[in-house]
């Protein structure tokens, strides 16, 4: 007698693991105590630093040799499909395993590319993030977004692959040009504005006690755990930014930058394009009476003035709206906002 089966489907559960990572600070102006910490998490294991050029020729990070390092060409316009595969070449060449760990050492552009890599290389392996400059420090390293850029748009290629530990030096502030001051406060005033009036007040003291660009660049590492701290609530709970969820709230400034980014065929920095579309954002805010606080519009306003950061920008609301169609925050063809009721509080609005 044989038994019908009465089964047409079954289902399959699988518990999410928990995952835990930590970031460590060396407020120091010397790589020692980095490098220490570096040589205690790789442990032995097989790995590879990825970098680039910047970071070889600008710091003394890298003083013995790069044997076991893959050093790409720096900027935007190179996180492409081809330096994955580079990477990726290189981890086979090196013979690189499931075990294996890869390092990125650099801005958001090498961060992303080598989270990217070693998501897909042998279907995942970890990696570590030693962010470079204070956009990365407060931004790309935290969070697990990688990716990288096609002809479509930025970023719409990529995975969630959370790092295995974030380690942020001073020492490399150092060595940056203002302009990534700049870019990395845009962001810090970003996470001031949609989810810490504190934060916003601690960079305004940074910000208005500093008589020059060298002692701001000393004195706003002191701020990054706290900046940090903003993202973290917010990752924690919405990791895989859900529609709806809160880490879209990060994008605040985010659709209007990227749009005035794309039109100025990334002529304008990340950051600059976000505390441009932070203005547009809080423009709009206005207009639909959302905002209407002129001590706090001042306030944000201000802070951008003091760091020399120029938020015009000279695109028609129609060339921005039609940049903006690329944008991957959109669901069921409108484009979601992220508008601003005050400092510390954001929320969704569609175009």
């Amino acid at each position: 007698m044989h038994h019908q089966n009465t089964e047409t489907s079954l289902s399959i559960e699988l518990q999410q693991k928990t995952i835990r990572y930590s970031i460590d600070f060396f407020p120091e102006n010397t790589f020692t105590k980095l490098k220490n910490a570096l040589k205690k998490q790789i442990n032995n294991r097989k790995h590879l630093f990825v970098t680039d050029e910047n970071i070889v020729s600008k710091t003394d990070f890298f003083t013995e040799d790069l044997s076991n390092c893959i050093v790409l060409p720096a900027g935007e316009e190179n996180k492409t499909w081809e330096n994955i595969e580079k990477i990726i070449d290189t981890c086979f060449e090196h013979d690189l395993d499931r075990s294996s760990v890869l390092i990125a050492v650099g801005g958001g552009v090498i961060g992303d590319m080598t989270g990217f890599a070693s998501s897909i290389f042998m279907r995942g392996i970890p990696f570590i993030q030693v962010p470079t400059t204070l956009l990365s420090m407060v931004d790309s390293s935290v969070g697990g977004k990688t990716g990288i850029d096609t002809k479509h748009g930025k970023n719409l290629i990529g995975t969630f692959h959370q790092p295995e530990r974030v380690l942020c030096c001073k020492h490399f502030l150092s060595t940056l040009e203002f302009i990534e001051i700049q870019n990395g406060l845009s962001e810090m005033i970003k996470h001031g504005i949609l989810g810490s009036p504190t934060h916003f007040k601690h960079l305004e003291d940074v910000v208005y006690t500093c008589s020059d660009k060298t002692l701001l660049s000393q004195k706003i590492f002191s701020l990054v755990p706290e900046s940090i701290t903003v993202k973290k609530h917010i990752i924690e709970q919405d990791e895989t930014e859900q529609f709806g969820g809160v880490r879209g709230f990060l994008n605040l400034g985010h659709t209007y930058g990227h749009a005035i980014e794309l039109l100025s065929h990334f002529q304008v920095p990340h950051g600059i394009g976000v505390a441009k579309g932070i203005i547009c954002a809080l423009e709009t805010s206005k207009h639909r009476n959302l905002f209407t606080n002129e001590e706090e519009e001042n306030r944000i306003k201000n802070i951008f003035t003091a760091v020399q950061i120029d938020t015009n920008h000279p695109f028609s609301d129609t060339e921005i709206q039609h940049a903006m169609k690329h944008d991957k925050k959109k669901k069921d063809g409108k484009i979601r906002l992220v508008l601003i009721k005050r400092i510390g509080e954001v929320q969704y609005d569609t175009l």
